[in-house]
C-alpha cells in the first residue's frame, strides 16, 4: 500500500509515493532520468471479452440503384445500429434473478442503417447509397414488418450473457441499462465497459429486376471490461518510412531521409520480475550546472538532456542525429 511521506504536519498537502520508493533504494529517480531501453514484460490495460453470443438474422430490402449501366457487384457496410421501441416491445436489458452474474438481453426492432456501393464488372464505383431497414420487427407497427419471418427474421430473440461486473446505464434515464453498437460513424467507434454489439453484413442476393437486395447480418453481444495483465514483450514495432530523393547532401536531407526518430524510453514494469517502482527515489546530491561539482541538495534535481552530440575540433556539432 503506498504511504504518506508527508509527517508532523496536519495541514500540509499529502503526497503519496509507491511503497518501494521509501525502503532507500539505489540513487535513481526516474522522475528526473527516465529508464532507456526495452522491458520484458509490459502492463497493459485492455478491453477484454468476458462473454460473447452470435445470431444470424436475414431479410430482403428494397434498394435504388444508380442510373449508371452496368452494375455487376453491390457490397454493404453497416454505420449504425439504433434500439428502437415500438408501441409494444423494445430492446431491453434484465438481470436474471437468483443469477446476478447473469444478464438476460431481449433485442428487438434493430434499425440498421447500410452504406451500398455499387459496382461494375471491372470494380469501379457506380454510387452508393445510404438506407436504413428494421430486423427483428416486433409488430404491424414498426416499419419492416413485412419482412418478418420465424425462422431467418423473427420479432425478437433472448441472449443469456455473463457480465460479472454489470452494465452501462443510461444516467438520463433513470440509469436504464443499455447496450452500446460499435461501428463505423464517428459517433460509435469506440468499444465501452459493459453490453457492446457488433454486426457484420453479408450480400446473399441482388435483384435488379425487382431493385431488391438480400442482406445476411451476423449481429454479436459482447460483455467487455477493461483489465490488466503482464504480456511478454518481444520489441518494438518498426513503423515504415516513406521516402524521397534526395537532391542536395545537406544536414536537413539527410535527416529527412535517415530514419524516423523513436523515443527509447520504457514504461514501468509495475510488477515482478523488476519492480522498477522502487527506482521512484530521489538522489541525495546534485551538481551546479556550471563546475558540476557537488552541492548542498534541494528540492529539485535539475533534468538531464536526453542525448548529447560531441563537439568537433573546431567547436562545431559533429553529430548529424537529431
Amino acid at each position: 500500500m503506498a504511504k504518506n511521506n508527508t509527517s508532523g504536519c496536519k495541514s500540509c498537502p499529502k503526497r503519496y509515493v509507491s511503497t518501494g520508493a521509501q525502503n532507500g533504494h539505489e540513487c535513481h529517480d526516474i522522475c528526473t532520468d527516465p529508464i532507456c531501453g526495452e522491458p520484458d514484460v509490459l502492463t497493459l490495460l485492455a478491453p477484454v471479452v468476458y462473454d460473447e453470443l452470435g445470431i444470424n438474422l436475414c431479410r430482403t430490402i428494397d434498394i435504388t440503384p444508380p442510373q449508371a449501366t452496368g452494375i455487376s457487384s453491390v457490397c454493404a457496410q453497416i454505420i449504425n445500429i439504433s434500439f428502437n421501441s415500438s408501441e409494444n416491445a423494445s430492446t431491453t436489458v434484465a438481470q436474471i434473478n437468483g443469477r446476478p452474474n447473469c444478464y438476460l438481453v431481449t433485442l428487438t426492432n434493430l434499425s440498421v442503417t447500410f452504406q451500398i456501393t455499387f459496382y461494375d464488372c471491372a470494380g469501379r464505383s457506380l454510387g452508393t447509397q445510404t438506407l436504413t431497414a428494421t430486423y427483428l420487427p416486433s409488430d404491424s407497427s414498426v416499419d419492416g414488418y413485412d419482412a418478418l419471418d420465424d425462422d431467418t427474421n423473427p420479432s425478437s430473440v433472448e441472449l443469456e450473457i455473463f457480465a460479472p461486473y454489470g452494465v452501462s446505464v443510461n444516467t438520463q434515464s433513470n440509469n436504464t441499462p443499455v447496450i452500446q453498437y460499435v461501428g463505423f460513424s464517428s459517433e460509435n467507434n469506440t468499444m465501452h465497459q459493459g453490453l457492446n454489439m457488433i454486426a457484420i453484413p453479408k450480400i446473399l442476393n441482388m435483384d435488379l429486376s425487382s431493385d431488391t437486395i438480400t442482406i445476411g447480418l451476423t449481429v454479436y453481444v459482447k460483455s467487455i471490461y477493461y483489465s490488466q495483465y503482464l504480456i511478454p514483450h518481444n520489441g518494438r514495432a518498426i513503423v515504415p518510412k516513406a521516402s524521397i530523393q534526395p537532391n542536395d547532401d545537406t544536414i536537413c536531407m539527410d535527416f529527412v531521409c535517415g530514419d524516423l526518430l523513436d523515443l527509447s524510453i520504457k514504461p514501468l514494469e509495475l510488477g515482478p520480475p523488476k519492480c522498477e517502482g522502487y527506482l521512484k527515489n530521489a538522489c541525495e546530491e546534485t551538481c551546479d550546472c556550471c563546475t558540476c561539482s557537488p552541492v548542498e541538495p534541494s528540492n529539485t534535481v535539475p533534468s538531464t538532456p536526453a542525448s548529447t552530440a560531441p563537439l568537433g575540433s573546431d567547436g562545431a556539432d559533429s553529430s548529424t542525429e537529431a
